[in-house]
């Protein structure tokens, strides 16, 4: 994993004005995604979203055999690929965000699955449409499907595969290229004869035009008050140690079940924990493991966690909004089992460790215990969704963040600027900072207001 990242400082002063629960910044991020009327405009700028651009092989495997302990699951049908796994669970995440319904069919599949989907198609007279095992000189059959590196999807919309009118097909092609997904052009509309709306490949990497690398695999950034520095964290579990925070080390090593989703440090900064999409916790440094919630069934992936002041505790918060609370943290509510408008995307805890708030998408707040509620967007139609949040010190403000950087500041938080109209990467997280906080986008840039 590369450990490069970029840093922003911002003046405190710059922007410096309270954020009111009304429209944002009007420009919108425009993404690298490529139209297909101009090809040749799409290699010359180096972007690897471009029809002609297809997976790279995966050095020292075989297509369709690849060993189960490199791949991750996304879903009940989907596992994927390591390098691909993070920016697909990202990218389905942000479309539940903004309300598109996207699931997948499949994803990685085996070399009998390529078998099996071959004769299904030559059954169905269209041989064509699906890639052929080919026998090697010695006899052996091997893969050629992009599915057969795990680096490819089907998508769906939750019940049936996308049209090319579906609003997921639709939100694709839109923002899909900023997570490193590519809609080859044999897969268009007369591309081929094979028209498969629902077919996205990754080349994240670059792909094999060797193009620019779309980066696409933070989730996390983490902090505190009490300790130099800051860490930020990818899904694999590799934890990337910045301004004199210490290491303590990582989960990249791990075969995980799923990717993580999040994280968060103790107060004085000589541990951490992440967790994963099924619940899993993974402890490091002085932080203790409490409990988890791997191997148990969810209805609704987890989406992040916060932890309790004396370090000996911690909550996982769902999509749904259901709340597992372990070790010495309170369960004070939750939203499972509510109608909720959009998904939870984070949470915040209470400096006495005593309740917490909960974030929508929509910009919805939920809040649980002492913590008081101070106003959301619930009811603002947003540039784009809500990403995460953060808490002030003393619990008598906070901040939300949305996916373009866009800050709103709530209570006695102050507001010390944004990246609302500045060309970015969708934005993963937040922590507080000194006075301000820090911001991190999925491509690792982390972006720092008011720590001065």
């Amino acid at each position: 994993m590369s450990t490069l990242r970029r840093v922003h400082e911002a003046p405190s002063g710059w922007f410096n004005r309270r954020v009111r629960p009304s429209p944002r910044q009007l420009a919108v991020v425009l993404f690298a995604v490529v139209s297909l009327a101009a090809p040749s405009a799409a290699h010359a700028d180096g972007s690897a979203i471009h029809p002609d651009n297809r997976p790279t092989p995966i050095p020292d495997r075989t297509n369709g055999e690849i060993p189960a302990d490199e791949l991750i699951g996304i879903q009940a049908r989907c596992v994927s690929t390591r390098p691909a796994a993070t920016s697909l669970h990202l990218l389905i995440q942000a479309a539940r965000r903004a309300g598109v319904a996207l699931g997948t069919s499949e994803c990685y599949r085996s070399l009998d699955g390529q078998v099996r989907e071959r004769q299904q198609w030559s059954a169905a007279g269209a041989a064509g449409c699906a890639a052929a095992p080919r026998t090697t000189p010695d006899g052996k059959v091997v893969g050629t499907s992009m599915h057969g590196w795990g680096k490819a999807a089907d998508f769906n919309d939750g019940v049936r595969g996308l049209t090319f009118s579906s609003p997921a097909y639709r939100w694709l092609k839109a923002n899909a290229g900023a997570y490193g997904w590519n809609h080859p052009g044999w897969a268009e509309p007369g591309g081929s004869g094979c028209d498969e709306p629902w077919h996205w490949e990754w080349v994240g990497d670059g792909g094999t035009m060797e193009a620019d690398p779309i980066r696409a695999d933070v989730v996390a950034v983490m902090s505190t008050d009490e300790a130099p520095g800051w860490w930020t964290v990818d899904g694999l579990g590799a934890v990337t140690a910045a301004d004199g925070a210490a290491d303590h080390g990582g989960a990249e090593g791990i075969p995980l079940q799923r990717v993580i989703v999040g994280g968060t440090a103790t107060d004085d900064g000589g541990g951490y924990w992440l967790v994963a999409a099924d619940g899993g916790v993974f402890a490091f440094g002085n932080a203790p493991f409490l409990g988890s919630m791997g191997g148990q069934r969810l209805n609704r992936p987890v989406v992040g966690m916060a932890a309790t002041p004396s370090g000996q505790g911690y909550w996982l918060v769902a999509e749904d909004g259901g709340i597992f609370a372990f070790g010495d943290a309170v369960f004070a509510g939750s939203m499972g089992g509510q109608r909720l408008n959009r998904p939870v995307v984070g949470m915040a805890a209470t400096p006495t460790g005593l309740g917490y708030w909960l974030v929508a998408s929509d910009g919805g707040i939920f809040a649980f215990g002492n913590a008081p509620f101070l106003g959301s967007t619930g009811s603002i139609r947003l540039n784009r969704p809500m990403a995460s949040m953060a808490s002030t010190a003393e619990a008598d403000g906070y901040w939300l963040v949305a996916e373009d950087g866009g800050i709103f500041a709530f209570g006695d938080a102050p507001f010390r600027g944004s990246l609302g109209g500045t060309p970015t990467a969708p934005v993963a997280g937040m922590v507080p900072a000194g006075e301000g906080y820090r911001v991190v986008a999925i491509d690792g840039t982390v972006t720092a207001f008011g720590t001065q």
